[in-house]
This record gives C-alpha cells, sequence and structure tokens, in this order.
C-alpha cells in the first residue's frame, strides 16, 4: 500500500492538537495550495514558542494554552520533514506494540546492551520512550551517529532543555512533542557513557 493511498481518506493537510488531559483536537485544510502554503511557513523551532495556539475556522476559533498542549501532528501524504535535532539522522515514531517488539522487552535474553561497543561515526539505533504530562507516552526509533565520549549527552541535554522534539509519523507527515510537557525518558540501549553522578540499578516491576 502507497503513502498515498493510505492517506486518501484525509484532507490534503490533518492537524491534530494533543492536550495533557488526553484530549485530541482536529482540525483540517482542505485546499491542497492553501495547505503546501502553510507546510512552508511551519517554523518548527517556533511552534511552542508562543505562549497560546490558535486554530481559526470558518464558524470557530479555537485558543489552546501551549503550556498544556503535549504535541501537534500534521498530517500529510508527504514524508518531507526537516533536520532532526541533536544530530540524529532518522526519527519516526512507533505504535507501543512495536517499541516492545523492536527494543525486545518481552524478550530480555536478546536486549542488547548499552554499554557495546560502536565506533565513533557508525549509526546507533536506539528505541525511545517519552514519559509526557498526563500519563501518556511517545514512542520512536532513533538513528543516531555514535559521537565522541565528550559529546555522548548531547541528545539527553536537548531532550531535557529544548523546545520541540520532531519525528516522521509511519503514514506521512510530522509530529511534533512540546519537550516543556516531557516527565522524562526511557532510551534501549543508550549510549554507553552515562553521567558520572548517574544510579547504576535496572529496571523491576517490584
Amino acid at each position: 500500500m502507497t503513502v498515498t493511498e493510505r492517506n486518501s481518506k484525509y484532507p490534503p493537510l490533518l492537524i491534530r492538537v494533543h492536550l495533557t488531559d488526553g484530549s485530541l483536537h482536529s482540525y483540517a485544510k482542505i485546499n491542497e495550495a492553501e495547505a503546501n502554503l502553510f507546510w512552508e511557513k511551519l517554523e518548527p523551532s517556533r511552534l511552542f514558542a508562543q505562549a497560546r495556539l490558535v486554530v481559526a475556522g470558518a464558524f470557530s476559533k479555537s485558543v489552546f494554552n501551549s503550556c498544556h498542549v503535549a504535541r501537534v501532528d500534521f498530517i500529510r501524504a508527504s514524508h518531507d520533514c526537516w533536520s532532526f535535532p541533536a544530530g540524529a539522522s532518522d526519527v519516526v515514531e512507533l505504535t507501543e506494540h512495536e517499541f516492545r517488539k523492536n527494543a525486545r522487552l518481552d524478550e530480555p535474553q536478546r536486549m542488547a546492551k548499552r554499554e557495546q561497543p560502536t565506533p565513533v561515526g557508525d549509526l546507533l539505533v536506539s528505541f525511545l520512550q517519552l514519559h509526557m504530562a498526563g500519563g501518556r507516552s511517545v514512542f520512536a526509533m532513533v538513528e543516531v551517529p555514535v559521537k565522541l565520549p565528550i559529546e555522548s549527552q548531547s541528545f539527553m541535554q536537548f531532550l531535557l532543555f529544548g523546545a520541540s522534539f520532531h519525528m516522521r509519523l509511519p503514514a506521512g507527515g510530522v509530529g511534533f512533542v512540546n519537550l516543556g510537557n516531557l516527565l522524562g525518558y526511557t532510551v534501549y540501549p543508550g549510549v554507553a557513557q552515562v553521567p558520572a553522578d548517574a544510579w547504576i540499578a535496572e529496571p523491576t516491576r517490584y
């Protein structure tokens, strides 16, 4: 099935606003030329910079407090995307099922260890769970070149202090996560180096 076929049920651009209370608000741009112009003018770095997000239609106006917006998805047939942050070469959203399968969470004996030797410059594929305010998680696969030890924590610094995190959506388009609502994250396997003050302990269900 092609991307176009998967998106045939969608308008040229579908906008989905996810709030921290779990609610979802959807809006559409029906005109393809207007949708393309909107896409070209979109500034990822400024998406959550303003105090409010306003969506105006012919008969309504919706105003959202940016600090309570968890993420915004822009769904369209194209996979065009901006450069990814913190040196990542690719970031794509996964379902929770895909995340558990690829990270091998149900097969701990087959899980990749964090302290595996990977040459600097080689690509490391990790599986990322973002723990968001409101109790929902975002799951993604991240492909990033291995860096020198002194640079290895740049991705962590970006997630903790950055403004937004974007990823490709499997059906086409891009999703933007508001890092102001990030509570924490877990990555499998992650880079070998950890901060000097890291607590060394294994996850458990106890």
